[in-house]
Parts: C-alpha cells; structure tokens; sequence
C-alpha cells in the first residue's frame, strides 16, 4: 500500500513548510502537517485492516450460506 509522506520546502513564508505527497501523486503545501502525515498514514491502516476483515466476513457468510442451502 503506497503511504503519504513529506518533503520539507525551505523557501515557503513565512515559515518553513511541508509539501504532501498523497499516493495518488498529488502534492498539497502547508506549514505543520507533520500530524496530518501520521494520522492518513492511520487512518489507512486501519483502512485496510477493516477491509481484510470484511472480506474474512464474507466469506464466512458465503460459506454459512452455502451450508444452509444444502
């Protein structure tokens, strides 16, 4: 799974800023988004977590089903 990272951008004022890169390659600036980074990189493991998880379901479900038909 890609993740988000940061690059940090020496010339934006009046602080030094951050640019995102978001896994589909598009790039957002701001000043502090250190905490952002963490918390989508998160929020997409848990993501992924609930997905495993629901496909793990499913398939629990179609085989109980299956079972019930027969």
């Amino acid at each position: 799974m890609k993740r988000y990272t940061h690059i940090v951008l020496r010339r934006m004022p009046p602080l030094n800023g951050f640019s995102i890169k978001t896994p589909e390659g598009k790039f957002l600036s701001d000043i502090r988004p250190r905490g952002i980074v963490r918390e989508l990189n998160c929020l997409n493991d848990r993501i992924t977590q609930l997905e495993t998880e629901n496909d793990a379901l499913r398939a629990d479900l179609l085989l109980w089903s299956e079972k019930e038909i027969k």
